[in-house]
C-alpha cells in the first residue's frame, strides 16, 4: 500500500488559516488532517449563540471564508466534534458530512475511508448522566441543552463497536 501523510490535531478552535500555513511550512507532503474535537465551525453570530464557551471567547474566525469558498482547505481535512462546537451546526449533520470544500465532519459517530485509511471517530465529551439517554436537544438551546448536546452518548459507542472489521483479500 501506499504512504499517506497525515497531520494530526488537538482542539483546532477555529484556527484554521494557522494550522494550514503550519502544516504547509513544516512538511508539504501532508495530505490529511484529522482534528480531534473543538473544531469550531462557526458561520455567523447566530452560530455564536450556539457554542457553549464563556462571551469573551465567542468571536467570528476565519472558518466562514472555506463555507464560501474564499478559501479552500489545502489539504483534505476530517474532524470531530468536542465541547466548544456551533451545535447548531453539527447537530444537523448527526451522520457525518461536508461542511466546507474538503472538510468533513465525522458525525456524531462515523467512519470514512480516506484512500484506503479507515478513519473512526465519535463526537462530544462523555457526562455519566446522560450517556444512556437519547439526544433530545434542538435549537434554540438553552444553557443546560447547550451544554448537553455534545455529551456522549451509548447509541454512539454502540454504532461504533459493531464496525465489521475487513479481512484480508479486501472482503
Amino acid at each position: 500500500g501506499r504512504t499517506i501523510t497525515v497531520a494530526i490535531e488537538g482542539c483546532c478552535h477555529g484556527q484554521l488559516d494557522t494550522i494550514y500555513s503550519t502544516i504547509i511550512q513544516r512538511n508539504p507532503n501532508v495530505e490529511l488532517l484529522l482534528v480531534c474535537g473543538d473544531f469550531q465551525c462557526v458561520v455567523d453570530e447566530e452560530d455564536l449563540s450556539c457554542v457553549a464557551m464563556p462571551q469573551k471567547y465567542r468571536k467570528l474566525t476565519t472558518f466562514h471564508e472555506y463555507v464560501s469558498g474564499i478559501k479552500v482547505a489545502p489539504v483534505m481535512t476530517v474532524f470531530i466534534g468536542g465541547n466548544h462546537e456551533a451545535s447548531n451546526i453539527l447537530q444537523s449533520l448527526y451522520y457525518g458530512g461536508f461542511v466546507a470544500p474538503n472538510i468533513y465532519f465525522l458525525g456524531f459517530a462515523g467512519v470514512v475511508n480516506y484512500k484506503g485509511l479507515r478513519i473512526g471517530g465519535v463526537s462530544g465529551i462523555f457526562h455519566g448522566s446522560h450517556y444512556r439517554h437519547g439526544h433530545h436537544e434542538k435549537p434554540p438551546y438553552s444553557e443546560s441543552t447547550m451544554r448537553s448536546v455534545y455529551h456522549l452518548r451509548e447509541l454512539e459507542v454502540f454504532r461504533l463497536a459493531h464496525l465489521m472489521t475487513r479481512r484480508r483479500g479486501g472482503t
